[in-house]
This record gives C-alpha cells, structure tokens and sequence, in this order.
C-alpha cells in the first residue's frame, strides 16, 4: 500500500496554511492502525482544535515519510507524534525519524518529537532520540498538551511541557504521573474506516477500559487500572446514532467485554441493530450463550480465548480461570455454531517444567474434543513487562524455549494447528518493554544495518533475573499502583499464592486512591 489507502471514508481535510501541523505517526501498517481506537481518539481530539490540523503516517503509506490527507513530508510538520503501543515499533520510530531527516534535535530545529501509548511508561530505549513521552489517557491531558505545543520556540514548549505532570522529558524532567480518567470518556461517534482495516469497515466501540482480573503478567491490567465501563445508556446513543448513519459494523473493545455489568442488555441492543459485530476476545468464564449466538448471527465465525497455560501456572499467574470453565466455554461456542476456536498460550514462564507443557497440551485435546471443529492454537514466549509483578522475572533462555515449542508442536500434532511468535522477536521485546538508553543506542545501529554485537550485549543485560531491590529503568513513571503491591504480587507469584480480583473499596495496589 504506497498512495491513500481505498475506500477509506471520514478522512479529515484542512487547509493546513497558518495552522499547527501535527503529524501523527502509527509505526506500524495502515491494517494495524486504521483500526487502533487510540490513534482515532487523538485524530479526532486534535482536529476538533480550528488552529491544528493533523494527519496521519502508516509505514505502508508512502513509506511512512507522507502523510495520508495531503502527502506532505514529515518535515513539514511542527509537531511529530508517535502512537506506541507495542515494543518493537521503537525500531520503527527510528527509522521513520532517520529517513525523515529529524533524528536529533540538531536537525529538527524548531520541530518537537513526542510520543504516547502504553510503551511510554518504559520511555528510556528512545529516550535519547525523542523530546517527550505522554504516559497515560489522551482525554485527560491532550488538550493541555496541545496549549504547551503552540507556546512559541521549541524552548518554550519544553519549558511548558515539562509543567505537565503525565509528561516525562528525557534529560530534563525524568519523572511522570500517569494522566488518568476517573470515568471512561465519551469515544467518537465519527471514526476514519476503511475496509483495508483490520476489522473492514468496523466503527470501534469501547465498552470497557482497563481490567479488575489481577493477571499478574498483564500490563495492561495494570497501567489501566482500575476498570471503567461505559454505561449503558451510552452505548445505546451511540448504537442508534451510527444505525441512522448506514453504519454497517462494530467491533467491540475492552479488555473482558463480557465482564460488563449490564452484559445482556448490551447483546439485545447489538442484536436489534442488524450490525455485524465482532469481539477479539472473550474471558471464558464469562460468556454468556445469547451473547455467542449473538455473534454468530451477526457474522462472527471464530471466537478466542486465553488460557494463558496449564491451570497450575495460570492461577500462579492470578488468572482466576479453571480448565472445566474452559472446556464448557468450547461446548458453549459449539452449540452457538462458532465454527473455528483459537487459542492464545504463552511458554518460557518463570518455574514452568516439562510436565506444565504437557499439562497446557492435555487441556488443548480436551478443548478440541468438546468443541469439535477446527481449533487453532497461538503460542509466544512469555515476555516480562514493566510495572506488572512479573518485571522482575528473566526471559527464558533461548535454548529451553525451542525445546518446549517442539513439545508443544509434537504432542499437538493432527489436533490443533500450532503457530507461534518469533522466539528472536520476542527476546527484542523483552530487552525493550525492560531496557533503559544502551538499548536504544543498539536499536539504532541495528535499524542502520549493523551492530548485532551491541544488541546482543543490551538484550544479555535487560532480559534476566532482577532483584526486587534494584533499581528499575523506569521508576521515574508512575502509573498509580504502588511498588510495594508488585514487590507483594510478585512474592505471591513465586509461592503460588492467590490474591482477589478487583472489587469495590479495595486499596490494595493504590491505583484508587
């Protein structure tokens, strides 16, 4: 994909002279973004503002060096901001910036560089090659952000910046507290589609933010949190108003969709519309069958579930879900007619043997059996993220994780399909969600073509065992749960211990205060 992608509809279109351009950067195919409800969020949030125009960059559009709207250079821009929700797209933002000709702030001049999204609360692996990190919620402090920008010379919008709590400026201002919305915002009622997006032509509907289930190796869970869920009388507008509009698909989002509180007035109204509606994944404990049919009839034919691994390492893991609650999960989806199953399992997890593989695999024939059709079973090495309990915890070695990958793939063999991320990749992963500046520095030599030497050295550092006294790269960022609580989690973790999920009241981990 080189030009403006096909069909795409609701495309904002300025005059951009006399005003403040911003370029906003997905470092990832225009598939992946277009379908991203941050990146639309932001969109829609900046060009409600008469005085900003921003437009949007996709590493398959115009090599991600033009914009989308007006395919102006990336030099053209006042302000660049990136959108980084997954690690490896450091790699990308290096070389969007390289080839753009703004890498350092030698050749930006007046031009700031920021970026935002949940890998910004780990901001040191681009510290040295971006001027600010946003870490939090874009409705809360966007606006406030977009003040700074427009105060006058570069100087003068650092100096603003670096005002803001939620933003970390590196050399400058190395501490942030998360910009944080105490109810879930309204989301907007006009999104850019496409049918070229990972959902076609789906409008993006939140249902939910942040998850109360405790998974200790989820960051998400816990950058997020506490859980917020759209009310329901919300959702009913916004249904109407997109029904009256021709809109013709929804994709739901939220961390559990079907943990929300009023789950079956929510199905009957997305029944009542006629919408296809799709939802990426479903906790198994919680489906309910008219919301499966529900999806069914509308035109979804595989549903996805987590099991994370076999059920001892999964309740180490504080994910409060039985293997009998799953496999009734895959007779539930049977009976609703879902066709295909796919199943999303990490290995190389902190304590795993030989019998847990075995274990993760008698639960996959298990689920095959009771669900009968086709079963496919996603499998990536688990990777240790920070300000979960689990950052402390190593990356397995390499070695143990392709013997474990074959066990997998030998004792699955004619009963599920088997893939699995790259087991390289997901070392970069590791040494990024958990590196500090070095990694950086051997990010950029690798992304101009060399330096696998100093990359290797920066992954050996980043991606073993820490203690939980040490300092960690990313103390400066604080996303409201206490170091304490993860020391806590992380100890429970080791002993097998349990902890409750999230509930009313509950101050355990300081996130709501």
């Amino acid at each position: 994909m080189r030009g403006m992608p096909a069909r795409e509809r609701n495309t904002v279109l300025k005059n951009p002279r006399g005003k403040l351009r911003v370029a906003l950067v997905y470092p990832q195919r225009y598939r992946a973004g277009i379908a991203n409800l941050g990146m639309q969020i932001v969109y829609a949030m900046l060009n409600e503002r008469r005085e900003v125009y921003a437009e949007r960059f996709y590493l398959d559009v115009h090599e991600g060096l033009r914009s989308v709207e007006t395919r102006s250079p990336l030099r053209d821009f006042d302000v660049v901001a990136f959108c980084w929700q997954y690690e490896p797209d450091a790699l990308s933002m290096l070389q969007i910036l390289e080839r753009g000709g703004i890498l350092t702030p030698e050749m930006r001049g007046e031009r700031v560089v920021i970026a935002g999204g949940a890998c910004a609360v780990n901001p040191l692996p681009l510290a040295e090659y971006l001027d600010a990190f946003y870490v939090g919620e874009a409705e809360r402090g966007l606006v406030q952000v977009l003040d700074a920008l427009q105060a006058g010379s570069r100087e003068q919008v650092l100096e603003e910046l670096a005002a803001l709590e939620f933003v970390y400026i590196p050399g400058v201002k190395e501490h942030a507290r998360r910009a944080f919305c105490d109810t879930l915002p309204a989301q907007p009622a006009v999104q850019v589609v496409s049918d070229a997006g990972a959902f076609g032509e789906s409008h993006l509907l939140e249902v939910a933010r942040g998850c109360g289930r405790s998974c200790r190796f989820c960051m998400g869970g816990y950058i997020f949190r506490p859980r917020r869920e759209r009310r329901i009388e919300e959702i009913e507008a916004l249904l109407q108003e997109w029904a009256q509009g021709g809109v013709r698909k929804v994709a739901l989002l939220g961390a559990s969709v079907t943990d929300h509180s009023s789950l079956d007035r929510l199905t009957e109204l997305l029944a009542e519309t006629g919408m296809q509606v799709s939802a990426p994944s479903l906790r198994a404990d919680a489906l309910s069958e008219d919301f499966v049919r529900m999806l069914v009839e509308s035109g979804q034919r595989t549903v996805t579930l987590a099991p994370e691994a076999c059920e001892e390492l999964r309740l180490r893991l504080n994910k409060h879900l039985t293997d009998e609650e799953l496999v009734r999960a895959a007779e539930l989806c049977a009976r609703c007619g879902v066709r295909r199953l796919r199943l999303y399992m990490m290995y190389g997890l902190p304590g795993e043997r030989e019998e847990h593989i075995e274990k993760a695999a008698a639960l996959v024939r298990r689920i095959k059996r009771a669900f009968g059709g086709r079963v496919k079973l996603s499998l990536s090495p688990f990777v240790p993220k920070p300000h979960t309990p689990l950052q402390w915890c190593a990356f397995c070695e390499q070695k143990l994780l392709r013997r474990r990958l074959k066990l997998f793939r030998k004792l699955l063999a004619g009963v599920a399909e088997v893939e699995s991320e790259s087991i390289r990749a997901s070392l970069l992963q590791a040494a990024i969600a958990k590196g500090g500046r070095e990694v950086g520095r051997a990010l950029l030599q690798v992304q101009r073509g060399g330096g696998m030497a100093a990359l290797r050295s920066a992954l050996s550092r980043h991606t073993g065992e820490r203690s939980p006294e040490e300092p960690l790269p990313w103390e400066g960022v604080d996303v409201g749960v206490s170091a304490e609580h993860l020391r806590e989690e992380y100890l429970r973790y080791l002993a097998a211990e349990p902890s409750p999920e999230c509930f009313p009241g509950c101050r355990r981990c300081g996130a709501c205060r």
